[in-house]
């Protein structure tokens, strides 16, 4: 594979100035005023045609600066940078100028980078077209939303079909509509090879749309590797990160700036580090569509799954352990934690509903008609075994078990001429 972007030892210092006498002194004097930040501090990585690397890292980690850096918008204090190839960033107003009307800005863009008159007429159509804009493409940028700058600049930088692609945060802003739409278009740039940046605070997307990860905190690499490595990791971190207090934040952010990235767990009190604590519960819980990871335990971050075959599923839980102060849940296919057992999940990764066992008595209903039957309690797109119940509206049902998930109760039981018994929501039953 080859190399596209190199990073060495890249620096990117500011001076933080107290006032506007400081920074004019410090502009005449030979004595240095104000003061010294590093944006960024010693940051090394590389990728390779073909990756897909997103970066990640809580605010005023140096996500953006990093970015702007490789897309050549603004220069390294000091390090090594070489690109292979040309490199369009995407975010929100980026290189777009306020006074002049979105077409104005796609000529401007597009002549400054290297385009004749000929090509940006043939290109200008494209670019309005997929940016939506339709009678606003006239109007003055700066009239125009966040949402609406977010799709002008992506329009630009997708239509010129650059070697490198960097995406930072360009689909947090506007309609879901357009950021699927803006999604499918950097999937179709993933199968032809390009490289891409994807700077993100949603972790789902990371997990969903790339290979590798750069974690950045406070101007350093905390890690880079692979998607499957470091986000548990990041997650995990960010749990205990909330838990925080302003003044150990403060204190974190501190010592990231005057020397090693500091672990989180040296914040955590040592009663609660490696510290298994489990109890019995009763609940349901519906496996969220994303990234996520079932483990045998959850002590060992190295013995898990990816659990995308799991995902839209419901499952018996029976189990809560609490390890570093971050709860886990045990999944099973029965309701049991000893049989059908699967695995330990993290909490943020399910949704919760609490279950209980009503009785064993036998029933006679009959269906109302209209919606679903399940083979487990609670639904699940997975766990649809009769689609729609409409035609069968009268049909006999036998049930043997009742039990409540959440605030509806289900019947467990069989529909006359079924063989399978199915599970069936009170709303539908008579």
């Amino acid at each position: 594979m080859e190399k596209v972007i190199s990073v060495r030892n890249i620096n990117k210092k500011y001076k933080l100035y107290r006032n506007n006498k400081e920074r004019i002194m410090d502009l005449v004097f030979p004595k240095s005023y104000g003061e010294d930040f590093f944006a960024l501090k010693d940051v090394n990585f590389e990728a390779f045609e073909g990756d897909i690397i997103g970066f990640i890292g809580t605010n005023g980690s140096g996500k953006s600066t990093l970015s702007n850096i490789i897309a050549g918008i603004v220069p390294e204090s000091s390090g090594y940078l070489e690109i292979n190839g040309q490199a369009s960033l995407i975010a929100v107003a980026s290189g777009l100028k306020n006074d002049l009307s979105g077409r104005e800005n796609i000529e401007l863009k597009l002549l400054m980078l290297g385009f004749d008159r000929d090509q940006i007429k043939e290109l200008e159509p494209q670019i309005i077209e997929y940016a939506e804009l339709e009678t606003f493409i006239d109007q003055p940028v700066k009239s125009y939303s966040s949402g609406m700058k977010s799709r002008l600049g992506f329009a630009i930088s997708v239509n010129i079909d650059p070697d490198i692609l960097i995406i930072d945060e360009a689909l947090s802003v506007g309609d879901k509509a357009f950021a699927n739409k803006s999604l499918n278009k950097m999937l179709e740039f993933k199968e032809k090879g390009k490289t891409m940046i994807f700077v993100s605070h949603s972790i789902n997307q990371v997990k969903n749309f790339c290979e590798k990860v750069l974690w950045l905190e406070f101007g350093k690499v905390k890690k880079f590797g692979s998607v499957e490595d470091i986000i548990p990791q990041y997650e995990d971190f960010l749990y205990h990160w909330e838990k925080l207090s302003k003044s150990d934040r403060k204190q974190y952010r501190k010592l990231s700036i005057d020397g090693d990235v500091p672990n989180i767990y040296d914040f955590i009190p040592e009663t609660s580090l490696n510290e298994k604590k489990e109890s019995i519960v009763s609940l349901l819980g519906h496996v969220k569509a994303g990234e996520s990871y079932i483990y045998k335990d959850p002590s060992d971050y190295k013995e898990r799954e990816n659990t995308s075959a799991l995902k839209n599923n419901v499952y018996y839980i029976k189990k809560k352990m609490t390890y570093n102060g971050n709860p886990y849940y045990l999944l099973s296919k029965q309701p049991s934690y000893m049989n059908g057992v699967i695995g330990w999940m993290q909490k943020r990764d399910l949704s919760l509903l609490p279950h209980y066992s009503i009785d064993n008595d036998q029933k006679q209903l009959y269906l109302t008609g209209g919606g679903k039957a399940f083979n487990r309690p609670w639904g699940g797109k997975k766990n649809i075994v009769i689609d729609d119940l409409t035609i069968l509206e009268g049909e006999s049902f036998i049930s043997n078990k009742t039990e409540k998930v959440g605030n509806n109760l289900w019947y467990l039981g069989r529909i006359e001429n079924q063989l399978e018994p199915v599970w069936i929501n009170h709303k539908h039953l008579k």
